[in-house]
């Protein structure tokens, strides 16, 4: 049994890491959509009292945006997991921290 210890030590440390990491994401996440929600209604707001002044291309701020969105996530995933020994346990207790935050 003294060689399973190294083992449930490492999936210990690499699922607390991801658990801390999934619960940190989801708040930063829920914050940011918080954020263009309020952007959205301001920019909506001015471009209805002040038809004029305010013009937001949206066809061009979705193809932006979901290029950004795909890059940003890959770039994520690859530092989350970069030099990571831990990776089953990592992956697993990333999960729960997103299911829980």
């Amino acid at each position: 049994m003294d060689f399973l210890a190294p083992i449930i030590g490492t999936l210990g440390v690499g699922g607390l890491a991801g658990f801390a990491a999934g619960y940190a994401l989801k708040k930063a996440v829920k914050f940011a959509l918080f954020v263009f929600g309020a952007l959205f209604i301001l920019l909506q707001i001015l471009a209805y009292h002040f038809p004029g002044m305010v013009h937001v291309d949206w066809g061009g701020l979705a193809h932006q945006g979901a290029q950004g969105a795909h890059s940003a996530g890959s770039y994520l995933w690859r530092v989350l997991t970069f030099n990571l020994p831990l990776g089953a346990g990592f992956v697993g207790g990333l999960a729960l921290g997103l299911r829980k935050g």
